[in-house]
């Protein structure tokens, strides 16, 4: 069962909206969907505190009193893996959308095709197979990390200290040179620091002297690294 959550200040655009979810779930028996609509933010955010969080939010971009982006932002602190979509009649907001770790955006009026183009893809990357892990020995022996929960790796002291998105943390002696490798099939992830492997998913922030990540830390940047890593920034949030 997938749930999905769609919020739009504009009842039209709602029952289009949930008219394509509908008919996807016809045309997509294998993927049946729970489809709640909400004309206020802060009532999606008060269902998501009493019943939990849906796994695909299609979010209109311009609302009254709080904007798309700025419930993403809201949505993206309880650290729950889902996916965004948001709804615009203008691509200027798309630029809006990689600071919150958007999917993507669907021009009004909302296409048949892009919708379920975009919804299938939302669908593959939340399926269970793509949710990769590392094994990394830590103290207490082997212990399962999935690597989109993985925000950044430092290294301290002949440690690595890896910290996941819901604030925990977890030592390992592997290295960070052996962890890289690992993580060699997850374009995510670089390393902006000789001390530090860091998620771009979590950035909030880039500058030529340190990253700011979406939980508050501040990263370093090399010097001579700058560069590099602005490139693969670009080009990873424009495949993404």
């Amino acid at each position: 069962m997938l749930r999905i959550g769609i919020c739009d200040d504009d009842q039209e655009d709602i029952d289009q909206i949930e008219g394509l979810a509908t008919r996807f779930a016809e045309e997509h028996p294998e993927t049946p969907l729970q489809i709640q609509t909400y004309r206020s933010p802060y009532d999606l955010l008060d269902d998501v505190e009493k019943t939990g969080g849906f796994d695909l939010y299609l979010l209109d971009v311009v609302m009254p009193h709080m904007t798309g982006v700025t419930l993403a932002r809201r949505l993206r602190e309880r650290k729950e893996r889902a996916e965004i979509l948001f709804l615009t009649v203008s691509k200027e907001y798309a630029v809006d959308a990689f600071s919150v770790k958007a999917s993507g955006y669907l021009i009004k009026p909302v296409d048949r095709s892009d919708f379920d183009d975009a919804v299938s893809d939302c669908i593959h990357r939340l399926s269970p197979e793509n949710s990769s892990s590392l094994m990394p020995k830590s103290k207490n022996g082997l212990q399962r990390v999935p690597v989109c929960d993985l925000v950044f790796v430092e290294s301290f002291n002949h440690k690595q200290i890896c910290t996941l998105s819901d604030g925990s943390t977890l030592e390992t002696s592997v290295t960070l040179a052996e962890l890289m490798d690992a993580l060699k099939d997850h374009p995510a992830f670089v390393r902006p620091h000789r001390a530090y492997i860091i998620n771009m998913d979590f950035i909030r922030r880039l500058t030529a002297h340190e990253l700011f990540l979406t939980n508050g830390k501040r990263i370093p940047v090399s010097q001579s690294g700058y560069g590099e890593l602005k490139n693969a920034y670009f080009a990873y949030m424009a495949r993404t």
